[in-house]
């Protein structure tokens, strides 16, 4: 089960074409366990993960308006950190109740 969790967040961003929707974006990463903040200006997120070893932060941004979009670039980067610490995020999933 938490490894489809894991798959099907890539699969996602991987098919996600030119943008996907901001609280989209949120609640995959909140789903696996990531903590989701507001950065300093506008649409600038963060996001944190107290149980990968190694794992500072990332960051995307979305544009301006209710729901707004996150461009292409910054899903390829989330996705590089997802498929990155792919090992530590099935282990972690694996290990919730």
């Amino acid at each position: 089960m938490t490894a489809k969790i894991l798959d099907h967040a890539i699969r996602q961003l991987a098919s996600a074409g030119a943008s996907m929707r901001c609280a989209e974006m949120a609640k995959l990463l909140e789903g696996l366990g990531f903590e989701v903040r507001n950065g300093s200006r506008g649409g600038h997120k963060l996001f944190f993960h107290d149980h990968i070893e190694g794992f500072v932060s990332g960051a995307y941004n979305c544009d301006h308006g209710r729901n707004p979009e996150i461009k292409r670039p910054y899903i390829k980067k989330v996705l590089a950190i997802l498929r990155q610490y792919e090992a530590e995020l099935t282990r972690y999933l694996e290990e919730l109740p």
